[in-house]
């Protein structure tokens, strides 16, 4: 193992370390995976029905079920609670 070898070890082996050390807001990676989501679809109005089946391969209606259990269960930050329910709504009505 050269030297340029050894450094791209040693600088994958520490963010590797870092990444599993890092302090997490999500209970688990579910969690995290649907609140990451749904952030980066707010600013254009929410994630479409497409995408989510794509991504989750649920509903709509199950996928703001399942956002707002992990967001009570995490500790998200009042900012972004406050962003995601003025996009994704706790619950759907019926018309």
């Amino acid at each position: 193992m050269n030297t340029r070898e050894y450094r791209r070890f040693r600088h994958r082996r520490r963010t590797a370390w870092i990444e599993a050390n890092r302090k997490r807001n999500h209970p688990d990676a579910e969690a995290e995976r649907l609140i990451e989501f749904a952030s980066m679809w707010a600013p254009f109005g929410g994630a479409t029905e497409e995408e989510i089946l794509v991504h989750f391969g649920m509903t709509t209606h199950r996928f703001l079920e399942r956002l707002w259990q992990v967001i009570a269960e995490s500790e998200c930050a009042e900012e972004e609670v406050v962003g995601l329910a003025r996009i994704y709504p706790a619950s759907l009505e019926t018309e």
